[in-house]
This record gives structure tokens, C-alpha cells and sequence, in this order.
């Protein structure tokens, strides 16, 4: 959205769901504003490293993050919502539906990648760091990039960092970097 006012609303609403569903069903550890705009704030910055039009998918998603912010900020990228558990993918098929997002929501395993790869893989709370890049390499065309969200210290070796307001950071890893099918 390149209207300010109009994604911070957009986003306020997201908020407001993701606090109501997360009351009935575990999406995120608190539903607590400040928890949650931290959510928010990481997966924002992804934003402005994105190219223009990218095939973007989020593995594991759960509750939306980062593929939901990052699809309110950034209506141009194709994003792919990957999430398996049923509770959470009804959860992101009204989300989507609410703020009326072009984002694909798809019920599907991460084990189970299309043929064809995406641009960018995003990575969130899914695992750890080496076990998220096995996940994500098979999800991504052959100069794609996939990308993981974690905490400042950890680190794989080729990665480069963007740092994040929350003190952690995504680390970027180009697929042609790894031979394929391996880490």
C-alpha cells in the first residue's frame, strides 16, 4: 500500500483479528499488542529488499507471518500462504478474505514443494536455522533466495543478514549457493 495511514488501518485490523482468533486457538505465543506488532515490524522488514513482482511463498505461515504484512505493504509480490494445520489455514483464508488480499492461501505440506519453484522462500518460526534451508531449497527456482527469520547470533555460513528492529535478523541464502537437494 503506498498510502501510510491506509496500511497502518490495514494492519490494525490484522492485529485485531489475529488477537481475537489467538484468544480461541494457539497462533502466536501472546496476543499481546506488543508481541504482536513485533511480529509485525519483523515481517515488514522484508519489504523493502523484495524486488518488484516477485513469486513469493511463506512456509509454515501459521499466523500470517510475514507473508500477511508483507502482502498489505507490498501488493505487487505473489505470495503463497503454505500452511498445513487446518485451524490455522481457516484462520488465514479469513484474514485474506477481511482485508481483501490478492495472497494465495494454500492447505499443503512444506515436504511437499511444486515443480515449479518460487522467487523467494520465507522462513518464520518453523524450525531451526539449518533445518528451515533444507525446507525451504526444494520451494525455490534455481536463482531464487530463501530467506529465515532468527535471532542475532545465529548465523549459516553464505548468508547474507538483514538486521531487524527487534535486534534479530533474516538471513538471505541464494538457492544456487547449494548444490541440489542438499544443504
Amino acid at each position: 500500500m503506498s498510502d501510510p495511514a491506509a496500511l497502518d488501518a490495514a494492519l490494525a485490523v490484522f492485529a485485531a483479528e489475529l488477537a481475537r482468533w489467538g484468544a480461541r486457538m494457539n497462533l502466536v505465543g501472546s496476543t499481546e499488542p506488543a508481541a504482536i506488532a513485533r511480529h509485525i515490524r519483523d515481517s515488514l522488514g522484508a519489504a523493502a529488499h523484495l524486488p518488484a513482482g516477485a513469486r513469493v511463498v511463506d512456509l509454515g505461515s501459521g499466523a500470517g507471518f510475514p507473508g500477511v504484512p508483507l502482502g498489505l505493504a507490498r501488493p505487487d509480490l505473489r505470495i503463497t500462504l503454505v500452511e498445513v494445520r487446518e485451524k490455522r489455514v481457516a484462520f488465514l483464508r479469513h484474514v485474506v478474505r477481511e482485508l481483501a488480499l490478492e495472497v494465495e492461501v494454500s492447505a499443503s505440506s512444506i515436504e511437499s514443494p511444486p515443480p515449479i519453484g518460487f522467487d523467494f522462500a520465507l522462513i518464520r518460526a518453523v524450525a531451526k536455522p539449518a533445518r528451515s534451508l533444507e525446507l525451504a531449497l526444494p520451494w525455490v527456482a534455481a536463482t531464487g533466495e530463501i530467506w529465515i527469520w532468527s535471532s542475532a547470533e545465529v548465523d549459516l555460513a553464505g548468508s547474507v543478514p538483514v538486521p531487524l528492529e527487534s535486534g534479530g535478523k533474516i538471513m538471505r541464502l541464494r538457492r544456487a549457493d547449494f548444490s541440489r537437494g542438499t544443504a
